[in-house]
């Protein structure tokens, strides 16, 4: 929570864009799922792999990024894409090697986070 604290001109700068979560629950698991308003429904590129960003997957209530961040502290499985994951990466709370870069049709540049924590087996 400190590094948001240390960063507060950054986060005001990103906090006025809003990002959508949705947690998913299933069995005995919840997924937190987040994402940028302005990236639903559209398909992004990678040099692997094209994805089309699902309305119904991301959309849920609306927050701040700052409070996006803080809602990745709690969870252990998350599936994200978007400004939060690109002010992550800056406050170094988020390692820029654990997420995927895609781009939009236009050549815009977005990152995609993955984390899962598996049972034993």
């Amino acid at each position: 929570m400190s590094q948001l604290n240390n960063h507060k001109s950054e986060i005001n700068d990103s906090s006025s864009r809003c990002v959508y979560f949705k947690i998913h629950r299933r069995h005995n698991s919840e997924v937190l799922a987040l994402c940028d308003e302005s990236l639903f429904g559209q398909v992004l590129y990678s040099k692997k792999a094209q994805m089309k960003v699902s309305t119904g997957f991301y959309r849920g209530q609306k927050i701040s990024i700052e409070d996006a961040l803080r809602l990745m502290r709690k969870y252990v499985n998350i599936n994200a894409l978007g400004a939060t994951i690109e002010l992550g990466i800056k406050l170094k709370v988020i390692n820029e090697e654990a997420v995927l870069w895609f781009k939009t049709i236009d050549g815009k540049k977005i990152p995609h986070l993955l984390m899962f924590s598996f049972p034993p087996i």
